[in-house]
Formats: C-alpha cells, structure tokens, sequence
C-alpha cells in the first residue's frame, strides 16, 4: 500500500507542480498560490470526515511548520520555473526531498530491508542525474544560484514530509488541513509586499485551481503512505514526481532534455 499511495503521491505533485508553474509564468508564483491554496485547504476539509482524527498541540505545531516549510519550497520552485526549464527545476527540488526524509527516518530508527535500500538509492541515483546538466545541455548550464535556490526549494519540501509524518498517526487529516491553512495565512502578507493580489481569470484560473485540487490530494497521498510503512520509502517514491513533470514539460512544452537527464 505505501508504494501505491507513495506513487500516486508522485503523480499528483508532478501534474500540479507542472501547472502551478505554467500558471506562474503568465501571473507570479505568489498571485497563483493565493488562489491555489484555498482550493487545497477545502478540499482537505471536504475529506476529513473521511479520515477522523484528535487535535492537540503536536498536531498544531507540526501541522504550522509543515505550512511554513512547504511555502517556501512551492514559492521558490514556482519562480525558479518561470526562469528555468521545469525538466531541471523539478529534479533539483527532488534531490533533497528525497535524500532528507531518508536520513531523518534512519536517525529516528528506520530499519528499510535490503530490497528497499536498493530501490531507494536507484531512485536518488534517477532523480540525481535528471537533474544534471552541462555546458552542452540544450538548454544551456544552470546558474549555480538557480541550482542553490532549488536545493533551498527541495530542503523546504523534505522537511514538509517529515513534519506531516511526525504529526501522528491518530490526527488523521488534521495536519494537512492546518498545515494548508497556516500556508494560506502566511501568504497573505508576503502578497501585500509583492503587490500580487491580481485576480486570475478563465482558462488560467482553472489551471490555477486544478494545481490546488492536485496539491491537495498529493500531500494526502504522501500522508497515508507515510503512516502506511517507512518515511524513507514513502518520500523516496514521492519524490518521483519530477517524472510527471519532466514528461509534460519535454511533450507539451517541448522543452528539450540531455542523453544524460533522458537516462535518468
């Protein structure tokens, strides 16, 4: 069941990553997260009678962190995908929302089986070299900012994953519903700053609120993987996501790849 849930996880966060940041390249990251993020934290209410669960303070305050650590891995990586391919972006931002869970799980005591050690590092080893580019890459070398921006972006979601799965077992979608709200509220002010509070309409707001319903489910997913077996795992198989969002960048944006990334 965790590699079920950990690969829709993946699937989700690659199809709303893609049209979160095609979003953002006609409006900013943070006007599209101002109206994304309402969506997820509905949608999350909407199914929480599916999935019961107590509140207390360690929810709360993980629920909080998490909204923190997400926003500023999902502020990050949108605006990075305005100025760079999303094939490179999103890999990028995977490395550490791998390998972080990883280490914090084995520190915690996280036991993974051979079998599931050797897909763990096949798994780091894809996303390491789809996210490798050269001098001779079609789309020309990354920026070493741009790259240290997107590992910022990927510490954010690493630590986003580990702060849903140190929530509880027992607080069933609560911490995915304060986490979205937290997020939300915390948007707010970094929107006045931007002056982002520009209103998204026909076929971009869709997209806009479609990037929210994707989000929404994915953080769900990763949660019950999560509960389900081993963080390790859990945020490795999540991580895959960049597949989802290198494929419809390389098809629908005809962005171009390296033999290397391709191998990857």
């Amino acid at each position: 069941m965790t590699v079920v849930l950990g690969l829709a996880a993946a699937i989700a966060y690659g199809l709303g990553d893609f049209v979160g940041a095609f979003a953002s390249r006609r409006h900013s990251a943070v006007t599209v997260l101002l109206h994304s993020y309402p969506v997820g934290a509905v949608l999350m209410l909407v199914m929480l009678p599916a999935f019961p669960g107590s509140v207390d303070g360690r929810v709360i305050g993980f629920g909080v962190a998490g909204g923190v650590a997400g926003l500023v891995g999902v502020v990050i990586m949108y605006g990075l995908m305005v100025i760079a391919p999303m094939n490179v972006i999103s890999p990028v931002t995977a490395v550490l929302a791998a390998i972080v869970p990883v280490v914090f799980g084995v520190l915690v005591g996280e036991r993974p089986h051979l079998a599931a050690w050797f897909g763990i590092a096949i798994g780091v080893a894809a996303v390491l070299l789809v996210s490798r580019t050269t001098e001779d890459h079609p789309h020309g070398k990354i920026a070493m900012r741009v790259r240290a921006l997107a590992f910022v972006a990927g510490l954010g979601f690493g630590f986003y994953f580990i702060f849903l799965a140190r929530a509880g077992n027992d607080s069933g979608l609560w911490p995915l519903v304060i986490s979205r709200i937290a997020s939300a509220l915390m948007i707010v002010p970094l929107a006045q700053r931007q002056h982002a509070f520009t209103a998204i309409r026909g076929r971009m707001l869709a997209i806009t609120l479609l990037a929210g319903a994707c989000d929404a489910l994915a953080n769900m997913f990763f949660l019950l993987a999560s509960r389900h077996g081993l963080l390790s795992l859990a945020s490795v198989l999540t991580s895959l996501y960049p597949a989802v969002t290198v494929i419809l960048a390389v098809g629908l944006l005809h962005e171009h790849t390296s033999k290397v990334q391709r191998a990857g």
